[in-house]
């Protein structure tokens, strides 16, 4: 049988122009790998598709750009142009022409090392920069360029680098200015290392970390020395086959596998396993064994809670198991367990304790760790730490009144603020904050029962019908309270907030965080008066429109709330499980035709192809998900909602060794809407099945139509 090559569905330019916000990048990596490298392009360039420039290669703490240009470089004269129609994208290798100095550049990682490799015109200057910012300490030794850190320049992702520039023929250092603009990530106190080859090929191996000179060191001796760039291509190839591959799709469109595929690429891009030989730099700044778990670093648990480690789970145990494993020892070092960790720390990003959502799931899906520790670093959470978005520490007055009276109380929105430690920009999101809170509240529920601990259950059980305390039903949406339990008096759910909501929501309107409360959508479509009006509510969001501003103008408000249809935004995270609500009010087709819907308009193979901002994989698996036709409403329920294929088949391999196979014939065409749903031979009373019956493998059968069975779930 001829190997599939899984990659050949990947593009990478996928989404590299933004809707409105942030665009993706094409990254060279392997999965969770810590060497990302990835063009550097103009600075302040938003839709880095529409880049005229390639400024350099950037892995770890060093941008690499070659030229043919001679003595001090200058940023912008060792820049060059090109052109996409010379450029050759992939998950493991990049390729371009660099126009202006006619140098063929290309460059492959794995795991933690790579290769840039360069082709320069004959009888011309071969010359290599990098560029490096200045809290970077560079040495040259043996033919080796590294740049070093104490740990404190440690950031987003930024790691020490060892490059290998053995056969050089010269090696100057330079100071130098550059913008500090977007994909640069270089202050403008810098240096340049301008090293010269007598060479027009010229090949760089380099290898990243963050524990330290040693470990680059015996990186490289044990992984890269003596690997040409098919050598480690293959690698990256290989593991990349190995996910992707867990996934085989018949029918669609080629352009639908090539959406389909480069999903599965972003979602298992992240986490970012900075282990090297065993060690790892932890969020204390010491150097720690890894004993045999690597460390997994770079999440937004806001974002990837809802799909992408859900998606994990399924397609990656160990290192799902792994990551596990790293927020615990988050929590040992820090003392607190994080929520958007990076090398230097937690960064107290959006709101939610929603690491316990990942717990929790885990915990119902089989998977094993300390689960004592990890309900002492929840339950801290639960009960001393802020609820504050953006903001971190103990709890303060606000956090004490969720605590005491069932939501976290808001203002006015002419109100002045009169607590000091709230975001300035951020703001209080009360409502948000209630709801979102609620849903973490039941997910340490869920790990107080499997311990035992009834009374601590009893309590957070009761905790997670806080979001309850903001319904209005007059006007039929959560609605803020003021600390002395009474609604704000001025209140439009549409437009309410200020920019982004965030006096009362986050990043969104009352018409998304109406359906908010993942954990409890039967408690929510009781709250609305039962299943007709829910749904009614749910008709009414794909087209309510703007009143009589420009939609223009409700993206100035909201500019997170791209992908609109209607109030809904496919765009932003809280909308993902929203299209499958239509299951829980009895009009289960309503989900089908909407999944197509939003695929079909939303999720496309071109740079414009992501509508909204792809944080960390979480948009991503929403699409592997319903592209399948499935997904986790509430990932820690152990529960999937059915929605509907764009496949005739899917044959997904699981962690057991077992298969579990979707057939839908006719899905590719036009048939959107199930007329009978089996699992394993035996009829489906709901649109959902457990992790448990997927685990056990075997055929869930959708027998599809052209038009809606009503009277199905």
């Amino acid at each position: 049988m001829n190997r599939i090559d899984y990659t050949q569905y990947v593009n990478p330019n996928i989404g590299t122009i933004g809707h409105l916000l942030q665009a993706t990048a094409p990254c060279v990596q392997s999965p969770h790998g810590d060497a990302v490298v990835t063009p550097v392009f103009r600075a302040g360039m938003k839709d880095i598709y529409n880049s005229d420039k390639i400024f350099g290669f950037m892995a770890g703490a060093a941008t690499i750009m070659p030229t043919v240009c001679a003595g001090e470089p200058e940023y912008y004269a060792t820049a060059s142009g090109f052109d996409h129609d010379f450029e050759s994208a992939h998950p493991d290798y990049y390729e371009v022409l660099l126009e202006d100095h006619n140098i063929n550049a290309r460059h492959t990682a794995n795991k933690n090392y790579g290769l840039f490799q360069f082709t320069f015109p004959e009888g011309t200057p071969a010359n290599v920069v990098i560029y490096c910012r200045r809290n970077f300490e560079y040495a040259y030794e043996n033919g080796r360029v590294y740049l070093l850190t104490d740990g404190s320049a440690l950031g987003r992702g930024t790691t020490e680098v060892m490059l290998d520039v053995s056969g050089n023929v010269g090696v100057d250092v330079y100071d130098t200015t550059m913008p500090n603009g977007f994909r640069v990530h270089l202050k403008e106190d810098a240096q340049a290392i301008v090293v010269k080859f007598d060479s027009n090929i010229v090949t760089v191996p380099f290898v990243l970390s963050t524990a330290g000179k040693e470990t680059l060191d015996e990186c490289y001796e044990a992984e890269v020395r003596g690997k040409d760039f098919d050598a480690i291509r293959m690698e990256c190839n290989n593991a990349w086959n190995e996910v992707l591959g867990k996934i085989r799709i018949t029918g669609g469109t080629e352009a639908q596998k090539r959406v389909f595929y480069t999903a599965v690429y972003r979602a298992t891009s992240r986490m970012h396993n900075y282990s090297v030989c065993g060690k790892y730099r932890g969020f204390d700044g010491q150097i720690h064994d890894d004993n045999g778990f690597g460390y997994y670093c770079d999440d937004g648990i806001w974002d990837t809670y809802r799909g992408m480690h859900p998606l994990q789970l399924i397609l990656e145990p160990k290192a799902h198991r792994d990551t596990i494993e790293s927020y615990l020892r988050m929590y040992q070092q820090s003392g607190w367990l994080p929520r958007f960790p990076y090398l230097a720390g937690n960064a107290p990003c959006m709101l939610g304790h929603h690491t316990v959502s990942v717990l929790a799931e885990s915990m119902v899906k089989g998977v094993e760790f300390d689960l004592d520790l990890a309900y002492e670093a929840a339950h801290k959470n639960a009960t001393q730490r802020t609820m504050l978005p953006w903001r971190d520490g103990e709890a303060e007055e606000l956090t004490r009144c969720y605590y005491e009276k069932g939501f976290f109380p808001g203002l006015e929105e002419d109100e002045e603020e009169t607590c000091d430690k709230v975001h300035e920009f951020e703001n209080r999101q009360s409502v948000a904050v209630t709801i979102e809170h609620s849903y973490d509240d039941w997910c340490m529920a869920r790990l107080a029962e499997k311990l035992g601990k009834a009374e601590d259950a009893a309590y957070f059980q009761a905790r997670s019908n806080n979001y309850k305390n903001l319904y209005n039903e007059k006007i039929g949406f959560f609605h803020p309270k003021k600390i002395d339990g009474t609604f704000t008096e001025r209140y439009h759910p549409k437009y309410c907030g200020g920019q982004g909501g965030r006096m009362y929501f986050a990043e969104n309107n009352a018409y998304i965080y109406n359906f908010a409360a993942q954990h409890d959508i039967e408690g929510t479509v009781e709250l609305m008066g039962g299943k007709e009006n829910f749904a009614a509510k749910l008709d009414n969001l794909y087209v309510e429109q703007y009143d009589t501003n420009l939609k223009s103008m409700f993206l100035y408000q909201y500019p997170d709330a791209t992908g609109l249809m209607g109030q809904f935004c496919m765009g932003n995270e809280p909308s993902f499980h929203i299209p499958y609500l239509y299951n829980y009010c009895g009009q289960a087709y309503k989900t089908q035709r909407k999944i197509h819907e939003l695929i079909d308009l939303w999720f496309k193979d071109s740079p414009l192809g992501i509508c909204g901002d792809e944080d960390g994989g979480a948009m991503s698996a929403f699409l592997v998900f319903s592209a399948m036709g499935f997904y986790p409403v509430n990932p820690a329920s152990g529960e999937y909602d059915i929605g509907s294929p764009i496949f005739d088949k899917v044959e997904l391999d699981l962690p057991n060794g077992k298969t579990f196979t979707i057939t839908a014939d006719g899905a590719t065409r036009k048939e959107k809407y199930i007329q009978a749903a089996t699992l394993n031979g035996e009829p489906l009373a709901s649109a959902k099945f457990t992790h448990e019956q997927m685990m056990a493998g075997g055929e869930l059968k959708l027998t599809m139509g052209s038009r809606p069975n009503k009277e199905l779930f």
